[in-house]
């Protein structure tokens, strides 16, 4: 188990610098700079860890990126782990590991310093802790306040965490085992999950829910990696991968059927599928159901692991099939080819995040070369308003390193209009990004292109093409156009 997730760690830290900083990134730095009991999009757990961890390595994009790698790698572990629950045969638990770290997304996630990777592994260690909860006779205090802790924390890195236990229940309740829930220790994990949760629950609720409001635009198709219902199930099954999800297959089907679902494990099969159904109903992104992936390959990994081990021939195929899956995985996850190449553009399709780590800093010396154009008289009275949190991340975190020379940044754009609006001396801006006209002409008196933000040859992202204008005379107080500026999404 950790030879395989110790190679996963070598393989992601090899191209951790490639490319640059994704526009997600800088935003968890700015805002873990910002110290809040939540933000509108996120609790703070890893907008925190991504601060301190900048101040400790600054942009060495190669080792601000040690933390996900070693968090999917212990996503790898964790596979086995459960592995190890199912079977007390070393060669299905190293299947199981194996089939964990094959799987696209944890080579995808891994490679970013973003809440994804660790509500991934957060979440899947709680599954873990509750599956030993459920099977263990007589029940113990141990897992039951390991599962709470372990949601809590799931929690305090993405609320998504809560519905997958709800899924979970739902399961339970289905397929059982049902007596568990009759003891009071499954109500005390709750009340212990809710309990390191409530910091974020109760500054949601305090200001109208505005991670809701962020969801919808996420189920609406507003987020660069939201999936439409159709296309869930092909995307989904792609970021498993193309060879490795039929491994999952195996684990659901293995599951439901006796005598595994006697012997309390149908439910995670159940959990699953009642999830795929409700992000099918309510939209989302493909990578949701992650956290299920371990469990489901540990159940598949035996039943492969003994049919391939059975005749050379089956051997060599899976050999094979396990290369393939290799090459298309990396290739479509890992900054692995040239930037604007033709290999780039397969990737940038089922990946769109790969096209978001590259062009940031001719994004912000075209930025700077603006606000350098400004007259003097003028630059006290001037700011940068950006249109979305990765512009105003890359601009505020290039102004705080002291390299670049650039008016204050602000935006309305999620936890950035949270933090409150320029002083009133603050007239004129130098405008990033795509505002409608109408809004800008009611904002300011006068406003001009200065230039545009381009990416490089052959990447269109969705920064490419986006406007900086100059704006001048702003034309009513902050304290008016502040609650005209936010934009949750």
């Amino acid at each position: 188990m950790l030879v395989t997730a110790g190679v996963l760690v070598i393989a992601l830290m090899v191209v951790a610098g490639w490319y640059g900083f994704h526009r997600d990134e800088y935003y968890f730095v700015v805002t873990g700079q910002h110290p809040a009991i939540a933000a509108p999009d996120n609790p703070m757990l890893v907008p925190y860890l991504a601060a301190g961890w900048y101040a400790l390595v600054g942009a060495n994009l190669w080792a601000f990126r040690i933390l996900p790698a070693l968090a999917a790698g212990s996503y790898v572990v964790l596979g086995g782990l459960i592995g190890r629950e199912f079977s007390s045969s070393r060669a299905h638990q190293l299947g199981a590991a194996a089939a964990t770290g094959l799987l696209a997304i944890v080579l995808a996630t891994g490679h970013l310093f973003g809440t994804t990777v660790f509500d991934m592994l957060a979440t899947a260690a709680a599954l873990w802790m509750l599956l030993r909860a459920l099977r263990s006779t007589p029940q113990r205090w141990e897992p039951w306040i390991g599962f709470g802790v372990l949601t809590g924390v799931a929690m305090e890195i993405k609320v998504l965490a809560a519905l997958v236990m709800l899924c979970c229940l739902a399961g339970i309740l289905v397929l059982g085992p049902r007596r568990p829930l009759a003891s009071a220790k499954p109500w005390i994990a709750a009340v212990i999950a809710l309990v390191l949760a409530a910091p974020n629950l109760l500054w949601q609720a305090a200001h109208g829910w505005p991670q809701l409001v962020i969801a919808q635009d996420i189920a609406s198709g507003g987020s660069g990696s939201s999936t439409s219902r159709a296309a869930l199930i092909p995307v989904t099954a792609l970021e498993i991968g193309p060879v490795i999800c039929l491994v999952l297959v195996i684990g659901v089907v293995r599951l439901v059927r006796m005598p595994w679902r006697r012997n309390r494990y149908g439910w995670l099969a159940a959990g699953f599928l009642i999830f795929l159904a409700l992000m099918l109903a309510s939209g989302g992104k493909a990578y949701y159901p992650a956290a299920f992936y371990p469990a489901l390959m540990a159940a598949g990994a035996g039943p492969v692991v003994d049919w391939v081990s059975r005749r050379p021939w089956r051997r060599i195929l899976g050999g094979l099939l396990v290369a393939v899956s290799i090459i298309i995985t990396v290739g479509l996850t890992l900054p692995v080819f040239p930037v604007g190449s033709a290999l780039f553009k397969v990737g940038m399709g089922p990946n769109p995040d790969m096209g978001e780590t590259v062009g940031w800093d001719g994004y912000i010396r075209t930025v700077a070369t603006v606000a350098a154009a400004i007259p003097p008289e003028e630059q006290p009275h001037t700011i940068v308003l950006a249109s979305n949190y990765g512009e105003a991340g890359a601009l505020y975190l290039a102004r705080a390193g002291g390299t670049t020379r650039l008016p204050p940044v602000y935006s309305g754009n999620n936890a950035f209009w949270y933090w409150g609006p320029p002083p009133e001396s603050a007239t004129d801006a130098i405008v990033v990004g795509d505002f409608p006209a109408a809004q800008l002409h009611a904002w300011y008196a006068s406003c001009t292109l200065r230039a545009r933000l381009h990416s490089p040859s052959g990447v269109g992202n969705s920064e490419d093409g986006a406007p900086v204008q100059w704006c001048t005379g702003h034309t009513m107080p902050w304290t008016r156009l502040w609650p005209q500026v936010e934009k949750l999404g």
